[in-house]
């Protein structure tokens, strides 16, 4: 392999990922990992900056994200020529992309309502809802895993947390699907479409607000408000945490069960194992599919000032990429990391990014992946392919559209 033939932030290769493979890059991986830990890669897509650095082993990976003084996250974080989440581009500042004391201030404000003992009292609801799903999925026989169960139950989650009505969560499903998938053209026909669903999703942020002020409760958009009320946050931050929120909530854990369970009907050894010792080997289940997904591949960061990198010289102001889907299969920490093993102690995976920017609703996510695993198994005997698994055109978000699957009940 050549330098030249690196193309890990090419969407076109996530979109044409083989499935049966993992639907990534993994040679190119491995040759950055071993021959070129910090990699300029140049990017040959209108949509994309021109360029930036690649930093892809583990180490490195956690060493950039834990170090925002010297690698900030607050001229962006994806490759986008275009970020809703950053006002130099016109759109509204969020905490994912601040740094520092304004980032703390703003997460501390979310933080609440996404604390374990809350997040233990969702268990028995999202519960409910997941055998819901399953059994509605499981009356057709055949259906699209990612469509009926995989998008709907981390939807109903998150619009829940917002306060969104039933009603209402189809069209935050497709503001959030179009802004979040920007370089798919399904998702995403036009820069046009992509600032529609922006600014659908900051004015419904101005409309949430206004009801959770004349009728607060415990939802986390209720904690938004009073915020504001106590002037800790202005109106775009509120805009802005509105769209991080319905993005993050939506896509990140729908794609996570789906490429789980892509990875558990290739291997029936371990859809076996977690069938038959589901209460033992589930923990380190839903580690190691978090691992084995990477549900978002890259994060971008900035060189604050002048700084190294395995001897490469970073400059002020250039971008460096952080790429979790090759810190993920780095053999330096995970033994023999192309096998899915559902026993592997894989909790060092930073599926969840790492530092002060790690995820905040990861609890929430892990319990949706739990439950959502056990009501699956506990209700089929047998689940196998019932036509091709598509990817999104992405190279920041590893979405899928669709997972279609034929069931056996049990």
């Amino acid at each position: 392999m050549e330098p030249s033939d690196i193309r890990v932030l090419d969407p076109d290769v996530y979109e044409s990922g083989d499935p049966a493979d993992n639907g990534l890059p993994h040679a190119q991986y491995g040759w950055l990992r071993e021959h070129a830990p910090v990699f300029r890669q140049d990017i040959h897509d209108e949509a994309l900056v021109p360029w930036t650095w690649i930093v892809s082993r583990h180490e490195d990976v956690v060493r950039v994200s834990s170090d925002h003084r010297t690698f900030g996250s607050s001229r962006g974080v994806t490759l986008r020529q275009f970020e809703p989440t950053l006002s130099e581009h016109g759109g509204k500042d969020a905490m994912i992309t601040m740094d520092g004391e304004r980032h703390v201030r703003n997460r501390r404000i979310v933080a609440r309502g996404f604390a374990p003992s809350v997040v233990r009292s969702f268990e028995e609801h999202y519960r409910a809802l997941a055998a819901d799903l399953v059994d509605g999925a499981l009356e057709k026989g055949s259906f699209d895993f990612v469509k009926d169960i995989a998008t709907e139950l981390p939807l109903r989650a998150i619009c829940e947390l917002m306060g969104v009505p039933n009603d209402e969560q189809a069209q935050v499903l497709a503001w959030s699907n179009t802004f979040s998938n920007a370089t798919d053209p399904e998702y995403a026909p036009s820069p046009e479409a992509v600032m529609e669903a922006v600014v659908g999703m900051w004015n419904y942020g101005l409309e949430l607000a206004d009801r959770r002020r004349a009728d607060p409760g415990e939802d986390v958009m209720s904690k938004v408000v009073a915020a504001m009320e106590q002037d800790q946050l202005d109106t775009d931050e509120l805009q802005g945490m509105t769209l991080l929120l319905a993005g993050a909530g939506n896509e990140t854990t729908r794609n996570a069960l789906s490429h789980g369970l892509n990875a558990l009907v290739r291997h029936p050894d371990q859809m076996h194992l977690l069938r038959t010792r589901t209460k033992e080997v589930l923990p380190t289940a839903v580690e190691e599919i978090l691992r084995w997904s990477t549900p978002v591949i890259m994060f971008r960061r900035t060189a604050m000032h002048d700084t190294e990198l395995h001897g490469t010289a970073v400059a002020a102001g250039e971008k460096v990429s952080v790429l979790y889907a090759s810190a993920n299969f780095d053999e330096r920490v995970f033994v023999d990391p192309l096998r899915f093993d559902l026993t592997r102690d894989a909790h060092q995976h930073v599926a969840f990014g790492f530092g002060p920017h790690v995820c905040m609703g990861a609890a929430v996510a892990r319990l949706e992946i739990r439950i959502l695993l056990e009501e699956l198994l506990a209700r089929t005997a047998h689940i196998e392919f019932a036509g091709p698994m598509v990817y999104a055109r992405d190279s920041f978000l590893r979405g899928v559209k669709h997972l279609p699957v034929s069931v056996t009940p049990a």
